[in-house]
């Protein structure tokens, strides 16, 4: 079974990269951040939001931000596939058979200098 996932890990992060080479070789501009303007965070998603944003490009794997935070692991990935699907720029970087998330940093460096998300 933790092969199959360890696959399945793999199968996401290279899905990943080609939607992104995709849209560079359709001339979208992968960095637009413009259509997150408008959206809201429940207070648990500004929680695991808030924790990534602090950690200033470390990695931090679902079951530390749990523990950090006082949620179980699978709350984590509940909240953290939300705020991806709104449009966060979380990103998932896979060693060792283990998922690590990072905020994109340009995202990052925007949300300091503008407040997208009026936190």
């Amino acid at each position: 079974m933790a092969q199959i996932e360890s696959m399945i890990h793999k199968l996401s992060e290279r899905l990943e990269t080609v939607e992104i080479k995709i849209n560079e070789l359709n001339g979208q501009n992968q960095k637009n951040y413009n259509n997150l303007l408008n959206i809201s965070l429940s207070p648990k998603e500004k929680e695991i939001f808030l924790y990534l944003y602090e950690f200033k490009g470390d990695l931090s794997d679902y079951k530390k931000i749990g523990r950090t935070l006082g949620f179980s692991q699978e709350y984590v990935m509940k909240y953290v596939t939300k705020l991806i699907q709104k449009g966060i720029p979380i990103m998932k970087k896979y060693f060792d058979n283990k998922v690590y998330l990072i905020l994109d940093s340009d995202f990052r460096n925007l949300q300091a200098k503008e407040n997208l998300l009026k936190l």
